[in-house]
């Protein structure tokens, strides 16, 4: 039963991709309802909001004035060209809504706000998204004890170029006064060393 909603929901994404909403929405009708509800146990959480963060939010800004086009093109200069997500399988009306420009889109056609984005990730990324909401995958603002509050999938990953990139690790924090390092990094050899020499 899974694999069969996995699948029409691939065929729902191409659906968009290749012929619009009105193929989307036939598409729709064969899945049957899907609305996401949200996990059973799934713990509380605010998730901080980005809007103030975004340099073209408000969209409607400029999209107020201008016909919406649902046809795949590349975009002008003003946005990103390069969509390096979805392998070339997506385009930005797959996520972003193709009306209401201050809103994004779920794989369903619901308008989500910006600040809820994690909503539009889980719908192809359903495993990050449950590690997310349980506090596996994700970081967490402030402390671990009391109301929990996230950052959310776009604060670490960008959108159209969701991976993230390898970096160096932090260097190792400073041993407290009294303590050694002893099996720990890179001074454990030479320790171990020193110790089979007495």
């Amino acid at each position: 039963m899974l694999a069969a909603r996995a699948l029409a929901l691939l065929v729902l994404l191409a659906a968009q991709a290749v012929a619009g909403s009105a193929m989307a929405e036939e598409a729709l009708g064969a899945i049957g309802e899907t609305r996401f509800e949200g996990y059973p146990n799934a713990p509380t959480l605010d998730v901080v909001s980005r809007k103030n963060d975004l340099f073209f939010y408000p969209c409607d800004q400029c999209h107020a004035t201008m016909e919406p086009n649902p046809e795949i093109r590349e975009l002008d200069t003003f946005h990103d060209s390069e969509l390096e997500h979805g392998r070339g399988r997506i385009w930005c009306m797959s996520c972003h809504d193709l009306v209401q420009r201050d809103y994004l889109t779920t794989l369903l056609g619901e308008r989500v706000d910006f600040d809820d984005a994690d909503v539009v990730c889980g719908g192809c990324h359903a495993n990050e998204h449950k590690d997310w909401t349980f506090g596996i995958h994700g970081k967490r603002v402030a402390n671990w004890q009391g109301a929990r509050t996230q950052y959310s999938c776009a604060h670490c990953h960008n959108p159209h170029s969701p991976a993230i990139e390898p970096r160096a690790p932090s260097p190792a924090p400073p041993v407290r006064a009294g303590l050694s390092r002893e099996g720990h990094g890179k001074d454990a050899g030479a320790e171990s060393e020193e110790r089979a020499e007495q």
